[in-house]
């Protein structure tokens, strides 16, 4: 590739990285973990759940150390932490797809220097 298509492909991701940016320097709150509906039996002997009608209850999941920490979401508050776990997710990936432009960027860069190193002058 030469050194005109390698800058102008440069630049495309120099764009695509200003995109990136732009979606993870947003201010809105993030939670880290999934809420989702936990069904569950309660262990009572006589209780309707033995039965196949299970417990419900919505709760939000939380890696720690290495396990999952389960907490209840209060009433009203589902739609919100789950808006918030997933821009968590969202800021997650843009992260990742920032890690990806910029080791591209670089090999870009790399390719460009050897594009326009001339050997020394006899």
């Amino acid at each position: 590739m030469d050194a005109a298509q390698l800058r102008k492909q440069i630049q495309q991701r120099q764009r695509e990285l200003i995109d990136v940016l732009r979606g993870l320097k947003q201010r809105r709150p993030l939670i880290r973990g999934s809420v989702y509906n936990l069904r569950r039996k309660c262990g009572k002997a006589v209780c309707r759940c033995q039965e196949g009608h299970l417990h419900e209850s919505w709760v939000l999941s939380v890696p720690e150390k290495g396990r999952k920490r389960l907490q209840t979401v209060p009433k009203g508050k589902r739609a919100q932490w789950q808006q918030m776990t997933e821009r968590y997710r969202r800021f997650r990936r843009g992260r990742a797809r920032l890690v990806k432009l910029f080791a591209n960027i670089l090999r870009l860069v790399d390719e460009l220097e050897r594009e326009r190193t001339v050997p020394p002058p006899q």
